[in-house]
């Protein structure tokens, strides 16, 4: 970021901190913020407006968020842009779409292969997960941020294709977002990285030939199940994922101190109410498509694992780079990430878990 950028943000923050530092004194502080997702989503429906409700009880009406869907102020992948330039004041974003940025931002949403929803949920509010996120925020991007709205596991894909080996993914055209794109190149797919926007008439028009969206409530949703033959599980590639409310951090500061807390702890009620509500959709769409007309495929466990290795190979072939180019966070974001996951994974064998495969 070069000098005038600095200052420039620099000169904005302190003027957006004077103009809420007034309204906190007229306990009426209004922040707009702008999704990374439409109106008609449950991404949205599921996590922004919860979200809003929730700030609003837990202030007691001091601070009300003024939502704005993707593509009203900014679109999808521009939600983050529009905070540091001043266009929003904040973002309910998943940094899927600033991975090409700086690949740390994948730990603080979702790795292939990785935590599911659980263990993620710790991480991020119990295992240093959001603190960490905080100071990657602050250093690097100028914002506050910390996890807010929280998903399922979603489905693997729904494709034209049979997918169940690694070998089945040869040459297969396959829109994704985030480090899922490098691990399918790695697989011998060909990856497509395009806006959920369009993810629909691509697959319609077989321009790809298999997608990975959400969970299967959105998905159907969508309507992905009446275009495409094949529906693909279990969703290794996203297990769990995080948005996060990221707002310039000149304006969080001039926050009163006792409201940024309740302003975190909406954001921790809301992942809750996102998780369980998602789930429980997801478990009537499930149903919904076996007793449809597609074919449900289930990835064989070799595929899973080998999965489960190409992102964590993915995550520390970034590690060396980042360090490379003097950037300290992947390494230091990773082994919190990866001592908490593998912690979970020695000490968790006395649970029982409640499926039948």
């Amino acid at each position: 970021m070069g000098i005038l950028t600095k200052f420039k943000l620099g000169a904005a923050a302190t003027v957006a901190a004077v103009c809420l530092a007034n309204a906190a004194s007229a306990e009426n502080i209004v922040i707009r913020v702008t999704h990374a997702f439409g109106e008609t989503s449950d991404l949205y429906q599921l996590s922004a407006i919860p979200l809003a409700e929730r700030v609003k009880q837990l202030t007691d009406g001091q601070v009300t968020l003024e939502l704005y869907p993707a593509g009203v102020i900014a679109p999808s992948f521009e939600a983050y842009d529009a905070v540091i330039d001043g266009t929003a004041d904040a973002t309910q974003s998943a940094a899927t779409s600033i991975v090409n940025r700086d690949p740390t931002n994948a730990l603080l949403t979702v790795i292939p292969g990785g935590m599911s929803i659980e263990p993620m949920f710790q991480w991020m509010w119990h295992g240093g997960g959001k603190e960490l996120m905080a100071q990657f925020r602050r250093e690097t991007m100028g914002l506050h941020a910390f996890p807010c709205g929280m998903g399922a596991t979603e489905l693997f894909a729904h494709s034209h294709k049979p997918l169940q080996k690694v070998e089945d993914f040869q040459g297969v055209k396959f829109r994704t977002s985030g480090a899922f794109a490098d691990i399918l190149t790695e697989m011998g797919a060909v990856p497509t990285v395009v806006p959920g926007s369009e993810v629909y008439t691509m697959l319609e028009r077989q321009a790809i030939d298999a997608t990975e969206w959400s969970g299967p409530s959105e998905n159907i949703k969508a309507g992905l199940h009446e275009v495409a033959k094949y529906i693909i599980y279990p969703g290794v590639h996203t297990k769990a994922f995080f948005q996060e409310f990221a707002m310039d951090a000149g304006k969080w500061d001039a926050i009163p101190e006792n409201l940024q807390g309740k302003i975190e702890a909406a954001c921790e009620l809301a992942s809750l109410d996102m998780m369980m509500a998602f789930d429980a959709k997801d478990r009537a769409a499930w149903q919904v498509l076996k007793d449809g007309k597609n074919e449900i495929i289930r990835l064989d466990d070799a595929t899973v694992e080998h999965i489960r290795e190409l992102g964590r190979k993915w995550v520390y072939d970034r590690v060396a780079e980042e360090e490379e180019k003097g950037n300290p966070w992947m390494k230091r974001i990773a082994g919190s990430y990866y001592t908490f996951y593998d912690d979970w994974m020695e000490n968790t064998p006395y649970r029982a878990i409640d499926y039948r495969p």
